[in-house]
């Protein structure tokens, strides 16, 4: 019998991903995010999508709701541009 893969919400991909991602760099600092890319067998891109999503869903909690990425990525968008305009 095979066992079906582990399906993850993007909430969970992202938390692993980070914690994958610090977790080799801690065995070795020189360790980079293509790196992580490389082992993960994902691309450079969403490695720091991943990592920029688990940063925002600490500081942001609201993040951490959304269903998609997509949604999740723009309400960060959002974010930024009313830091930059300082509407904050």
């Amino acid at each position: 019998m095979v066992d079906k893969p582990v399906q993850l919400t993007w909430q969970e991909r992202v938390k692993q991903v980070e914690l994958y991602h610090y977790s080799r760099i801690k065995e070795n600092i020189k360790h980079r995010l293509e790196d992580t890319a490389r082992e993960l067998n994902r691309s450079k891109g969403r490695v720091s999508e991943d990592l920029q999503l688990a940063t925002y869903m600490k500081t942001h909690p609201r993040v951490e709701t959304f269903s998609t990425v997509t949604d999740a990525l723009d309400y960060i968008k959002t974010c930024k541009r009313r830091m930059r305009l300082g509407d904050v």
